[in-house]
C-alpha cells in the first residue's frame, strides 16, 4: 500500500532473536531449570512412595525432596511477578522451616528416637565446643547437649516464618521496602541472620557429637547433612551476600530493573539453576534402596496412593489413625 514503511533488513517473518532483551533469555532458562528440577524430583519422590516400606523414616524423607521443587517454582513465580514477590516468598520461608523440622526429626528416627540420642550422648567425654565459640564452657553431655541442639536448631523453624509474616504484613501496609538500616527490612534480616548463624552451628555441633552414631547406623549421613544444609543456609547467605552487594553500590542500572529488583532478580535466577543441581544431589543422598528391604517395617504392597496420604498426614501405612501403635 502507498505510504507503508519499508520492511525493515532481514524482516522476512522469522524471529529476531539477536533482538529479544537478555532478562527475557534468563527466564526461559529458570523455566527450563525449574521443569527439570520438578522431574528429576518428582521421579525421586513418586519411587519413595511406590516402595513406602519404612514410613516412620521416608514420610520426612519425602518431605525434604519437596523442598527443590517448591524452591524452584517459588524462585520462578518471583522471577515473572515481580511486584508480588515478596508475598509468595513466604511459601518458601514457611517450607524451609518445615524441612529443618522434618530433618531433625528423621535423624532422631533414624538413631533410634530422642531418648536413644540422649542416652548415647550421656556416655560421651565432654566435647569442645565449635569453632569460633571454643572459648566457651563446654555443654554437659547427654541432655544439656541434646536439648541447647535442638532448641538451637529449631528456634530457626520458629524465627524465620515469624519474619516472613512480619514482612508480608508491612509490605501489605506500605510500610518502606528498602535496605536502610532504620527500616524493618534490616532489622529482619539482621534477626534472620542471627537466628540461622546459631542454627547452623547447633546443627554441626550435634553432628559432630553423634557422628559415630550417625555414620554407623545411617548410610551416607554426611551426604545427607550437606545437602540439606546447602539448600537452606547457602541459599540465605547467597541473599545475604547480594544485598551487600547492593548496599555497597557495586550494582549495576539496568533498564528493565530498579537496582533492588536487579538484585532480587539475579537471586531468584541462580537458585532456579541451583536446584537443578540441588535435586540430583538428592538423588545421591537418599536413594531408595537405603530404606527398602528387610528393615522395612510395613508390607512392601502398600499402595502408593496411600503412601501419599501417610506422608502428607505424618503417619505410615501401618500406624493406627488414632495413633495407637499396632500390635
Amino acid at each position: 500500500a502507498a505510504g507503508a514503511a519499508p520492511p525493515a533488513p532481514g524482516d522476512d517473518g522469522a524471529i529476531a532473536y539477536k533482538s529479544i532483551p537478555l532478562h527475557h533469555w534468563a527466564l526461559l532458562v529458570a523455566v527450563l531449570a525449574v521443569v527439570l528440577t520438578c522431574a528429576i524430583s518428582l521421579s525421586l519422590i513418586i519411587r519413595h512412595l511406590t516402595n513406602y516400606e519404612r514410613p516412620e523414616v521416608q514420610k520426612y524423607v519425602v518431605r525434604i525432596l519437596f523442598m527443590a521443587p517448591i524452591y524452584a517454582v517459588v524462585a520462578l513465580l518471583c522471577l515473572t511477578f515481580r511486584n508480588i514477590s515478596p508475598y509468595i516468598t513466604i511459601v518458601r520461608d514457611g517450607y524451609e522451616a518445615f524441612t529443618i523440622y522434618n530433618f531433625v526429626k528423621m535423624l532422631y528416627e533414624l538413631l533410634g528416637g530422642e531418648r536413644a540420642v540422649i542416652v548415647a550422648l550421656g556416655k560421651k567425654k565432654p566435647m569442645e565446643p565449635v569453632f569460633p565459640l571454643n572459648w566457651m564452657e563446654p555443654w554437659e553431655m547427654g541432655d544439656e547437649m541434646f536439648y541447647n541442639c535442638k532448641f538451637g536448631i529449631l528456634q530457626y523453624v520458629v524465627v524465620i516464618p515469624v519474619c516472613a509474616v512480619v514482612l508480608f504484613v508491612s509490605g501489605a501496609a506500605g510500610v518502606s521496602r528498602s535496605q536502610e538500616w532504620y527500616t524493618i527490612d534490616f532489622w529482619i534480616g539482621a534477626v534472620q541472620l542471627i537466628s540461622a548463624t546459631w542454627a547452623i552451628y547447633c546443627l554441626i555441633t550435634f553432628y559432630l557429637s553423634m557422628q559415630e552414631e550417625l555414620e554407623s547406623s545411617v548410610k551416607n549421613a554426611l551426604g545427607k547433612f550437606l545437602i540439606v544444609k546447602a539448600v537452606v543456609f547457602f541459599c540465605f547467605w547467597q541473599g545475604i551476600v547480594l544485598e551487600l552487594i547492593l548496599l555497597i553500590g557495586y550494582v549495576p542500572d539496568y533498564e528493565a530493573y530498579t537496582r533492588a529488583e536487579f538484585v532480587d532478580a539475579v537471586e531468584k535466577w541462580l537458585i532456579c539453576l541451583e536446584m537443578v543441581v540441588i535435586s540430583v544431589c538428592f538423588h545421591l543422598a537418599y536413594p531408595v534402596h537405603e530404606f527398602v528391604g528387610p528393615a522395612g517395617s510395613c508390607s512392601p504392597t502398600a499402595s502408593a496412593g496411600y503412601g501419599t496420604f501417610a506422608a502428607a498426614a505424618g503417619r505410615g501405612p501401618s500406624e493406627s489413625p488414632t495413633g495407637a501403635e499396632p500390635p
